[in-house]
């Protein structure tokens, strides 16, 4: 694939213009840039590079834009997409701040968050959708989510093991099956 780090840089800067609301909003504007647009990756490496940027320390969006630039232009690529990606929210944090100290509790900008709050709600059920389609699609993967569900919901467990156990059962299961089919 040839692409240029200015374009890396480029498309996550855009991308990261329209990030609002955290590291799930961006499943949406990477499967209509990277996937649709440009194709440096399919819709179930961006799942994969999803679901492994939850489990690592850090900003998902960041740790998804890193993995998705490395894919398409090695470590140069990685370093384009991450400065990309964290650029817009720097400079509108810095300008935001300035300017929300004076404004904060005015009525037009409370409400103006409570819209931008139904939106990202609305940005993360896409990608629950998203997710959703590409990830629960037979008999274990549903026993899986309400066993995980379950678990979240009964037990005071932390994410990071429950992630672990998920991946462990999975692949203890890919390997029953494979030895089962042949």
């Amino acid at each position: 694939m040839q692409t240029s780090l200015f374009e890396i840089f480029k498309i996550f800067f855009i991308i990261g213009l329209q990030l609002l609301g955290g590291g799930y909003v961006i499943v949406p504007l990477l499967k209509k840039y990277i996937v649709d647009e440009k194709k440096w990756m399919s819709e179930e490496e961006l799942v994969d590079y999803f679901a492994m940027s939850q489990c690592l320390p850090g900003i998902i969006a960041c740790n998804i834009s890193t993995a998705a630039g490395y894919k398409a232009k090695g470590i140069s690529g990685a370093f384009c997409a991450t400065l990309g990606i964290i650029l817009p929210p720097f400079l509108c944090i810095l300008l935001l701040a300035k300017i929300l100290t004076g404004i904060v509790n005015y009525e037009t900008i409370k409400n103006a968050f409570w819209g931008i709050r139904i939106s990202v709600i609305i940005l993360i059920f896409i990608t629950i959708k998203e997710l959703w389609s590409k990830s629960v699609n037979s008999v274990f993967t549903y026993i899986l989510f309400f066993a995980v569900l379950a678990t979240f919901i009964l037990m005071p467990v932390s994410p990071a093991i429950i992630i672990i156990l998920s991946a462990v059962t999975s692949i203890i299961y890919a390997k029953v099956q494979r030895r089962k089919n042949g």
